[in-house]
């Protein structure tokens, strides 16, 4: 039995005694000290353990230098967030955020709050009277998701890495393990869950049933076809963002920019033809996808775009969308901007509810950072372009809370809305239709022949006015 003695044996009697000495829960060494078999059993079990963890935290940390970026958000680079009376969360210290993020947005707190600190326990009866502060997801480029053009291969590469990453991320914090790293924050304690924000789906729909039935040219006329998938999508938005406005908000206005695209692809299609030729409409439907890019930019400053699901949902279904309103545009480009019609209205309804609802709490908030560029940017060339109904620099928006964004925003909506009227008509019964620096003549240096082709334009607008007036009356009478 002693391991001396075993090397005189054959090799398959060796294995034989082996497995034979095993089963008897002891082998012997050449030291002759016994071992149990369960402790090593238990011990080769503890050290897979051991790989395996090993293995997962290697993969989390390889992994996690893309994941801080949150394809997501950098909100999980940022240091935990503390509470605050009742508040889910609050900043850390301003230094803080001075050193460890400068791309960072926070409310800053009134010179009234910082001088009445003794008094906090009087001031907490009332928090609707103190300064909610609060942390935005900003980059410093926010236009950029890369520093250069890459072959589509590679950048769907590296999106499936950034992608995947913080799924592994959210998935180890979630589970019974709960891994995290030390500068995680949860989702609960950054935008856009910590913002305290509601929506309500049935003020949304009554806002709307009493738009169509009191305002006058409220209801858009449009096919069954348009209105079937109008009311299923309207459906799917309510069944999807419960008591979720802000992502709701951000799948909202990455479907919103997609017909813009499509139009643009259209018009180029018409021209390379041969077929027709209109470059000022081209520039609407450009200017009018830029204001929604920056829509769509301030929602992910807002966390709108946290999670994974809302993402891959919101990207495919844009996809789809985006051949769905190319082929329609090809047969009937009215049909086409009929429906835009439909969504842009359902905007401004929502849009309009949820500020209503949120008034008191948006007041507090300071603006992204995005929306004060846009909406105070220098040069409002394109902020004027896409606004058919109004003369450039003649709309000049208060931009200093985030309740004055929403207002913007859903303004913006309406102007949509307009545009997209005209268009509509455009397609029906012909004529121009020019941004607001052509109709004004801004290009002119001299300022008589300026007045006279602005004259002459008015006039022209009133005609074509009034001949749409006559072919909708005509329309109804039949």
């Amino acid at each position: 039995g002693t391991g001396q003695g075993c090397k005189s044996l054959p090799q398959k009697s060796r294995e034989r005694l082996m497995r034979r000495t095993i089963n008897d829960f002891t082998f012997t060494r050449k030291d002759t000290t016994p071992i149990d078999r369960t402790k090593m059993i238990q011990v080769q079990s503890g050290a897979r353990r051991m790989a395996l963890t090993g293995m997962m935290m290697t993969l989390l940390l390889l992994m996690f230098p893309t994941a801080q970026g949150f394809a997501l958000s950098p909100s999980l680079a940022r240091p935990r967030i503390r509470h605050s009376r009742g508040i889910k969360a609050a900043p850390f210290d301003e230094d803080d955020v001075i050193n460890n993020n400068p791309t960072t947005t926070t409310a800053a707190p009134s010179p009234s709050t910082t001088a009445s600190s003794s008094t906090n326990k009087e001031n907490d009866k009332d928090d609707s009277k103190q300064p909610c502060p609060c942390i935005y997801v900003e980059d410093s480029c926010p236009y950029s998701d890369g520093t250069k053009p890459e072959s589509a291969f590679e950048l769907a590469f590296d999106n499936f890495i950034r992608q995947g990453s913080s799924i592994v991320v959210e998935a180890l914090a979630s589970s019974p393990l709960n891994i995290t790293l030390n500068n995680y924050v949860p989702p609960s304690q950054r935008p856009p869950d910590c913002l305290g924000l509601t929506l309500s789906n049935e003020a949304v729909a009554r806002a709307e049933e009493l738009r169509e039935c009191c305002q006058p040219g409220g209801r858009v006329d449009t096919n069954w076809a348009s209105r079937l998938l109008y009311e299923v999508g309207c459906f799917a938005l309510d069944e999807l963002f419960p008591e979720r406005p802000i992502a709701r908000f951000w799948f909202l206005e990455i479907i919103a920019r997609i017909p813009y695209f499509s139009y643009v692809s259209m018009l180029h299609l018409y021209e390379s033809f041969g077929w027709w030729r209109q470059p000022e409409l081209r520039k609407i439907h450009y200017a009018e996808e830029y204001n929604e890019l920056h829509h769509l930019l301030i929602m992910e400053a807002l966390g709108g775009n946290g999670r994974w699901r809302d993402r891959f949902l919101g990207y495919h279904v844009a996809f789809a969308y985006y051949w769905a309103v190319n082929a329609l545009f090809l047969f009937s480009p009215r049909a086409a901007y009929e429906f835009m019609e439909l969504l842009e209205s359902h905007a401004v309804d929502t849009y309009g509810t949820f500020c209503k609802e949120n008034e008191a709490r948006l007041k507090q908030l300071p603006a992204p950072k995005i929306a004060v560029s846009y909406y105070k940017a220098d040069n409002p060339y394109m902020f004027d372009d896409f606004q058919v109904s109004k003369r450039p620099k003649s709309r000049q928006p208060p931009c200093d809370t985030l309740y004055d964004v929403f207002q913007n925003i859903c303004e913006d909506e309406g102007e949509h809305v307009k545009t997209m009227r005209a268009c509509k008509d455009y397609s029906k019964l012909g004529g121009m239709i020019v941004s607001p620096h052509y109709q004004s003549g801004t290009a002119t240096d001299d300022e008589e022949e300026a007045k006279i082709l602005n004259e002459k334009r008015r006039r022209a607008w009133l005609e074509w006015s009034e001949e749409v007036n006559r072919a909708s009356t005509a329309e109804e009478d039949f």
